[in-house]
């Protein structure tokens, strides 16, 4: 080693021991410097298609939209069938801008094709015929989250909620969560339910707020989540290749990764606080920004009728924090009481929040999405200074 690197070296050693090793540079708070104007997502159907839910990634170089219940408003399908063709979920391919996407068709497409497939007697999976309906009763599979890249980019995983729902009177029964493995092929999407049942209802949820990957070198993924009265986020980690097995995952409690989860409601393991009114983290995304250089949260909380997409950041760039002690307004989108016509909603709140941080890699700019009326995807995107 020469003199000069030698004399770099100990300089270098001598700053850490006078900063320490907790030492780190305060990244500042990022700004919102304009928003472009609403617009709706449209198809490659020829008709309507109403649906909700929302999150998406990239999988084999393809930015994919993950929805829940999906109804096609084909004319010539409810004078045939009596109805329209209706799906517990779908997913479309989007365009280059995110708002313009391709769906696949069922029936000589007459409607959009449902893509999670359940586990019934007729299609069991790894044995699982659970979801059979029952009269009176479906099974939902409703996705809400984002899609994290995977296989080297050729496949993405993703968490989705699996509900048992009754029809009159219409009431939700959280199941479990699942997992799925996404590829895309000649045909479209095709969705491998890795795990019929990842997370009950007396577990926490992890994956169910979105996944990303690590960015310490290793092949591990994050998930999180948001449990009620939690007031903030909570996060797991696990190899890539043994996503599926809970008993490999990790867990923050707010001082070391451990094998064993923390509670539900324990304050201290969440990775930053956010409580506004007594409302937590509603749904969102937690990703890496490039342009902010850290990671960056965006999400709607849990009162769906205040509609505001909220923003916090790691101060120090690091997953684990510090993070903001304060949210910032990031976007607030058009909601039914803005709407000034004679329509009214059917569902007076938006809900479904999401960001896609793949449609721009820079990061300078964000693209937002949330379910207006029950029914319609609209987007916006925002740039930061």
């Amino acid at each position: 080693m020469s003199l000069v690197m030698q004399a770099v070296y100990m300089f270098t050693l001598a700053q850490l021991v006078v900063a320490g090793p907790l030492a780190f540079c305060v990244i500042p708070a990022p700004v919102i410097k304009s928003s472009t104007p609403i617009q709706n997502m449209t198809s490659n159907f020829p008709w309507a298609i109403r649906r909700d839910g929302g999150g998406g990634g990239t999988i084999s170089g393809k930015h994919i939209v993950n929805f829940a219940d999906t109804t096609t408003s084909n004319p010539d399908a409810l004078r045939k069938l009596g109805f329209l063709p209706f799906a517990s979920n779908s997913i479309a391919i989007a365009g280059e801008d995110g708002m313009h996407v391709t769906d696949t068709g069922v029936g000589k497409n007459v409607g959009v094709k449902q893509m999670w497939p359940f586990a019934t007697s007729k299609s069991p999976i790894n044995g699982e015929t659970r979801e059979e309906n029952k009269p009176n009763h479906r099974y939902a599979i409703w996705p809400n989250t984002n899609i994290v890249s995977a296989c080297g980019g050729a496949c993405g995983y993703t968490v989705s909620n699996v509900l048992d729902i009754t029809i009159l009177p219409y009431a939700e029964n959280f199941l479990y969560s699942t997992l799925a493995k996404i590829t895309i092929g000649n045909e479209g999407p095709t969705v491998k339910r890795e795990a019929v049942a990842l997370w009950y209802k007396y577990e926490m949820n992890y994956g169910d707020f979105g996944l990303a990957r690590a960015r310490d070198g290793s092949n591990d993924i994050f998930l999180f989540a948001a449990p009620e009265k939690s007031f903030g986020m909570k996060v797991a980690r696990v190899c890539e290749t043994e996503i599926a097995d809970k008993t490999k995952y990790l867990f923050w409690n707010g001082k070391t990764w451990s094998k064993n989860p923390p509670g539900a409601l324990d304050s201290t393991a969440n990775i930053f606080q956010y409580n506004e009114g007594g409302f937590g983290p509603g749904t969102g995304d937690i990703f890496w920004n490039k342009h902010l250089n850290t990671w960056i949260s965006v999400f709607n909380d849990e009162m769906s009728a205040y509609s505001m997409f909220r923003l916090m950041y790691s101060t120090t760039g690091n997953i684990l924090g510090p993070w903001s002690e304060k949210p910032i307004d990031a976007y607030k989108p058009f909601s039914c009481g803005d709407n000034k016509s004679n329509l009214l909603c059917s569902v007076p709140y938006n809900y479904g929040t999401h960001a896609y941080p793949d449609i721009d890699t820079t990061g300078k700019t964000l693209l937002l999405s949330w379910t207006y009326d029950g029914q319609q995807t609209m987007f916006s995107t925002i740039e930061f200074e």
